[in-house]
């Protein structure tokens, strides 16, 4: 029996430090408490953001943590054995499912897509660049969903250290200097700093803006 009263997908963007996650853990809190969603919260396995089995925010002071399960990033589709698994304990179907950091997760379009068509709302947040100022993951092309299936996009809102608003991700090596286009892609943490246009550096960059 498919969810009857959908709110389809929220997606939640923006880049490092915007409180992407404390908003994702702020609208699951909403869901649980106000309208009695079951809600399913799930992370990549890989993220070391936060600490094992938790989603944690640092967006204030202090930390907001909220139980997660781990997927396998490159293979999220076995959320459907956690879903079956998270319903036979429950005796009925969970109404939606929360994902951080959805940027890492593979095939995230596809697995959004069926999930939104088996019943399942859906709350995502993530980046919306990588640290080279290009789509990251399937997260921007998730906003079509939006518009199938209903629900919002919000853009988080960070800033640069210049005052100006961030739109950029800056990757810092360990000299603290701007890490080159060709570098690899590696998991968010503390050598990452919003940047706006005009502050956002990348060496080597093919591209220009």
């Amino acid at each position: 029996m498919k969810n009857s009263n959908r709110n389809g997908i929220e997606l939640i963007l923006g880049t490092m430090r915007c409180g992407k996650t404390a908003e994702l853990l702020r609208r699951v809190a909403v869901q649980r408490n106000f309208a009695h969603h079951d809600v399913l919260v799930v992370k990549p396995a890989d993220d070391t953001k936060s600490g094992t089995g938790v989603i944690t925010s640092r967006y204030e002071k202090g930390e907001q943590q909220m139980p997660a399960i781990e997927i396998d990033s490159q293979n999220p589709w076995e959320i459907y054995d956690i879903l079956e698994k998270e319903e036979r304990k429950l005796n009925k179907r969970m109404n939606a499912i929360a994902i951080d950091e959805g940027q890492f997760v593979k095939d995230l379009f596809p697995l959004a897509g069926s999930l939104l068509e088996n019943g399942y709302d859906l709350l995502i947040a993530g980046l919306d660049l990588d640290f080279r100022g290009l789509p990251f993951g399937d997260m921007l092309k998730l906003q079509w969903f939006v518009s199938a299936y209903g629900g919002s996009v919000t853009q988080c809102v960070s800033y640069c250290e210049c005052g100006a608003q961030a739109f950029f991700s800056q990757r810092l090596d360990e000299n603290g200097d701007p890490a080159p286009y060709d570098s690899p892609i590696i998991m968010p943490g503390e050598s990452y700093r919003p940047r706006c246009r005009k502050c956002f550096v990348l060496p080597g960059r093919p591209h220009l803006w």
